[in-house]
């Protein structure tokens, strides 16, 4: 690519970053039992928008100046840690939900962004645009795609400037599908649930999740003695167990809801203690889980196996208060999860 064409352009593409950040987003403001939960996730939503902007901006303005790939790679992981507190949810707006598989692919089985990304770069096209991202498959338009350009060894993003153009179009095309999620975001979306069917919904969200969680260590975990690591989350930035402490402590925030969730529903119910069990088991999950290695790497070890196995049953422990107790507490019944039987 013309290294003066693209610096050219560069400042239309700040200026326009900044105005998208500089977007001030108002949430419905209701009288719903929901209102709490939604607050947060508005929050997340805003947040995870600009975090993809920001990256937008940043894969830019390295491709643009050559300037130093670590400030795209610490970008890239701010807008993974924002996307983790929306992940696998499966209860919202359709209209969010529906980019979910756009933002991230997941489980990669058979490696197949990594195939897909390969297959791009060979093309050696210098003229990609977020056009083209939107119309290509699933695999190479998000998170997974642009972790592979900063991290593979077969990306050549350093040096490559039609690579580069092409993790521009994929940047600036995850920015525009996580301005649809805020966009989505911007309405209550369970306004005209009744209490009961409220609690249902909400139970679901966080088993939902919580059940998605298990799922990026059970998969790499396989069989005792024969684990999977390359079915890990981020195997190739090595940041899957931060990302998966990330949606640990996203979980927490919308068990709360800054005092209007779950946790304040049980302890005006004169349950407490069932209240206390869950906060208790939400902050030892945070304060101790291991981020010092990647699933990656304790999944080469019997220790790290252990470890991993260990951080699992917290989950699970979890899972079972809020699908569980918390569930019959309240007197709601609670389908199967989305991912079961995946």
């Amino acid at each position: 690519m013309n290294s003066k064409l693209f610096m050219c352009a560069l400042p239309i593409v700040l200026v326009g970053c900044q105005a998208e950040l500089n977007q001030v987003a108002t949430p419905e403001q209701t009288g719903h039992a929901s209102q709490g939960v939604y607050l947060v996730e508005f929050a997340a939503a805003d947040r995870f928008r600009q975090q993809a902007d920001l990256l937008q901006h940043q894969v830019a303005q390295y491709c643009a100046t050559s300037s130093d790939i670590a400030a795209v790679q610490e970008q890239w992981h701010q807008t993974m840690v924002s996307w983790m507190a929306l992940q696998g949810q499966e209860r919202g707006p359709q209209a969010a939900l529906e980019q979910s598989w756009n933002i991230q692919f997941w489980p990669d089985k058979k490696n197949t962004t990594g195939r897909k990304m390969g297959a791009l770069v060979r093309q050696n096209k210098s003229d990609w645009q977020a056009g083209d991202i939107a119309t290509q498959s699933v695999t190479v338009q998000g998170v997974g795609a642009i972790e592979w350009l900063l991290y593979d060894t077969l990306s050549n993003f350093q040096v490559s400037d039609n690579t580069c153009q092409l993790g521009v179009a994929i940047s600036q095309n995850l920015a525009h599908n996580a301005q649809k999620i805020a966009d989505a975001w911007q309405t209550n979306p369970w306004v005209t649930l009744e209490a009961n069917d409220w609690n249902s919904e909400y139970i679901a969200m966080l088993s939902n999740q919580l059940d998605y969680s298990m799922k990026k260590l059970s998969r790499p975990l396989a069989k005792v003695g024969k684990p999977r690591p390359y079915f890990a989350e981020s195997w190739r930035s090595q940041t899957s167990m931060v990302n998966l402490k990330d949606n640990v402590i996203a979980m927490k925030a919308v068990y709360q809801a800054n005092g209007d969730g779950l946790d304040a529903q049980l302890r005006q119910r004169g349950k407490g203690a069932l209240a206390d069990r869950i906060v208790d088991q939400f902050e030892l999950t945070i304060e101790t889980w291991p981020t010092d290695q990647s699933l990656f790497e304790l999944l080469q070890t019997k220790q790290g196996y252990q470890t991993v196995m260990s951080q699992y049953n917290k989950l699970e422990r979890l899972n079972y208060l809020i699908h569980e107790e918390v569930a019959i507490e309240l007197g709601v019944v609670i389908g199967f999860n989305a991912t079961d039987g995946d």
